[in-house]
């Protein structure tokens, strides 16, 4: 219990101090867009959420499709812990059975574990790259054309990036 309440306490003290941050970041012009449309996030913030709730720091990067998938596998993972759990419970301690989906239901432990890891990387780098320029200028092309002059059987294949 002592240590539930002060992770809840660490936790309170950083969302302070990354708030107070990107209070700071948005009155910061360094930190504005090229058309000033899109805000600057703050990637502590992003992975402090996630931490609280995986999926949390992929909607404060309006990542919605991501947030969704990540929010629907720690909950399908939650939904699979229960079942092992519940299964393992109708066997005897010790047997076979039980130490099966006793195993099961551990390994869904730490499949939620690696969600939550997976979850925070991905806030915190979506956070570093939400102001990237994709527009058309940042493009990769494939393709295959006919050089004029050429027999028509040559064919050339090329890979052209215009930055």
């Amino acid at each position: 219990m002592k240590y539930l309440l002060a992770c809840c306490l660490l936790l309170t003290a950083l969302a302070q101090t990354t708030r107070a941050r990107e209070q700071s970041e948005e009155s910061s012009p360094k930190f504005a867009s090229k058309d000033s449309t899109k805000v600057q996030k703050s990637p502590t913030g992003a992975l402090l959420r996630s931490l609280v709730l995986p999926g949390w720091g992929q909607l404060y990067n309006d990542q919605k499709i991501k947030a969704g998938i990540v929010i629907a596998t720690q909950a399908t993972l939650i939904g699979f812990r229960f079942y092992f759990h519940n299964q393992a419970r109708q066997f005897e301690k010790g047997s076979p059975e039980y130490n099966f989906y006793l195993d099961r239901r551990n390994f869904m432990y730490w499949l939620m574990a690696g969600v939550v890891v997976l979850s925070m990387l991905d806030a915190y780098i979506d956070a570093h790259l939400y102001n990237f320029d994709t527009g058309p200028d940042l493009a990769l092309r494939f393709g295959a054309w006919q050089d004029r002059g050429r027999p028509a059987g040559l064919v050339r294949v090329g890979l052209r990036a215009s930055f």
